[in-house]
């Protein structure tokens, strides 16, 4: 394993995969809205950090939330993502496309004993990588205003899990005021 020219490689920001991203989503909520729908929350589920290899969005309506305003457990219906009542498998072809040809090219990069299920430091900073561009990809699609007059609760998430990815996308995404109510449930 040549681990400079990894290092190398991982060192270069996915910024096409993140454009990808963005145009995805922009052309999602876009059908979205032509359908009359309006979410209050939309999510982008990657993968797994060692497995990230398809985009799935996930949205929810305010009448989609199981629970009344006044209960106790709202807030965790609103924004625990696997809670919500949209996944659409489709629609993120050309980002994952870029997500195949990434994977791709750092296997060819990276050699590990197939009999270590621990992730090393390079598989690591690929899963990081991966998830910033999808990250940088809702921030594209927000800046371009892909939910128009709207200020969704948007978010990176991953099934089951308390990945730092899923809190630092809510605050990277979010106000203040929404990042911190995630953050009370989530963080």
């Amino acid at each position: 394993m040549d681990v400079e020219r990894l290092r190398k490689w991982l060192a270069e920001p996915r910024s096409e995969l993140a454009n990808a991203v963005a145009d995805c989503v922009c052309m999602h909520v876009a059908a979205l809205k032509s359908r009359g729908f309006t979410p209050y929350g939309y999510a982008l589920l990657p993968g797994e950090p060692y497995d990230i290899h398809s985009v799935v969005a996930v949205y929810n309506g305010e009448a989609d939330i199981e629970v009344a305003r006044n209960d106790g457990q709202y807030r965790y219906y609103r924004y625990c993502v696997d809670e919500w009542a949209h996944w659409d498998h489709d629609g993120f072809a050309a980002a994952n496309g870029l997500l195949a040809k990434s994977n791709e090219q750092f296997a060819t990069l990276h050699v590990k004993d197939d009999a270590n299920c621990v992730m090393d430091e390079f598989e690591i900073a690929h899963s990081k990588l991966l998830f910033e561009a999808v990250v940088r990809g809702l921030e594209i699609a927000k800046s371009r205003n892909a939910f128009g007059g709207a200020e969704p609760f948007l978010v990176v998430w991953i099934s089951d899990s308390s990945h730092t990815i899923m809190v630092e996308s809510a605050q990277r995404l979010n106000s203040q005021s929404v990042a911190k109510q995630f953050k009370a449930e989530f963080g």
